[in-house]
């Protein structure tokens, strides 16, 4: 079943934060020894479905697999997601195979997939431009687009082979549906993004035959008609576009994710988190390709009670039974 039909049977709002690194403090476990050893990260994802309640499972958010497989280095941080260390130089952009942790994270998705039985599971892929911004640097990145868009096209599109890669072995390890992150390319222009991103997006998507989540955090506004012409089956957007406005832009037969900010959701308190949510979903609670989530991952530190407001909010929102039907 496709994502869309699912939550569109839900008589409320379904609930699906960007939700991992707040579960790793009950275990004491910090993010390398969880992302490294897939026992324990399935112990992390059970103890979310059972604490939270979400409507769809999600691994920890993990932007930094594919950017390895092409030389850079990671560095781990003790409870959030890891980050590129050293960059890689423009001719230096291969493919390794002593560090690659590829095989790893589709260990851990065919583990989590057999524990979540009825519930869609779905697991993350990073965009060919994010990842080509993670390997080279992001500066060096925005500046090859304009001077030297022969030497950067080749690059996107070994980056887009190995993204595309890792959405397929996934798919064969059983995920429902795959979120495709990439956050890099809300910092450049339409046209730019038509060029250097979209192209790569939409092979990307059109490489696996399960539903496709393309989440562009930051300010995406200005290519949101674009991210739609991409195929994907939803749009996870960030919390500088209002639910009602991409509602409204985006088709109904495309799924809308968002937009809770994950920096509000840390520092607010649970009553205000609650107002928040159903003025956030006023408009379009009736919208059945809506899902209420986070415009991007929660931090670590955020507390309990705060994701519980934001989830219990979410799904104590009605819809009407026969609406955008």
């Amino acid at each position: 079943m496709r994502l869309i039909e699912y939550f569109s049977t839900f008589d409320r709002v379904p609930a699906v934060p960007i939700l991992g690194y707040p579960a790793l403090a009950p275990f004491r476990l910090n993010s390398s020894t969880c992302l490294l050893e897939p026992s324990k990260h399935v112990k992390v994802v059970e103890y979310i479905r059972r604490e939270f309640d979400v409507d769809a499972l999600l691994p920890l958010l993990d932007l930094t697999v594919e950017a390895e497989a092409l030389g850079a280095t990671v560095q781990y941080r003790e409870a959030d997601a890891p980050q590129i260390g050293k960059t890689v130089d423009v001719k230096g952009v291969r493919r390794t195979h002593d560090k690659v942790r590829m095989p790893i994270m589709v260990r851990a998705a065919k583990k989590i997939r057999e524990l979540s039985r009825d519930m869609p599971t779905g697991f993350y892929v990073t965009g060919p431009f994010t990842i080509v911004g993670q390997v080279i640097g992001l500066m060096n990145l925005l500046k090859l687009m304009p001077t030297e868009p022969e030497t950067l096209l080749p690059i996107l599109d070994f980056a887009e082979e190995t993204a595309s890669e890792y959405a397929r072995q996934l798919e064969e390890a059983g995920v429902d549906f795959i979120v495709v992150a990439e956050p890099s390319s809300s910092l450049i222009s339409v046209s730019q993004f038509n060029e250097f991103s979209k192209p790569h997006l939409r092979r990307l998507i059109q490489s696996t035959s399960i539903d496709v989540i393309l989440h562009i955090c930051g300010r995406s506004r200005h290519i949101l008609a674009e991210m739609v012409n991409t195929g994907a089956a939803g749009i996870s957007i960030d919390q500088n576009i209002p639910m009602v406005d991409a509602a409204k832009a985006i088709p109904s037969n495309i799924m809308v994710f968002g937009n809770y900010s994950p920096v509000n959701l840390m520092q607010e308190e649970p009553s205000t988190i609650r107002v928040n949510v159903l003025r956030m979903l006023s408009d379009v609670k009736d919208k059945r390709n809506v899902v209420s989530s986070t415009g991007c991952d929660i931090p670590s530190k955020t507390p309990t009670a705060n994701i519980k407001a934001f989830i219990e909010a979410s799904k104590s929102i009605r819809r009407e039974q026969q609406a955008n039907r």
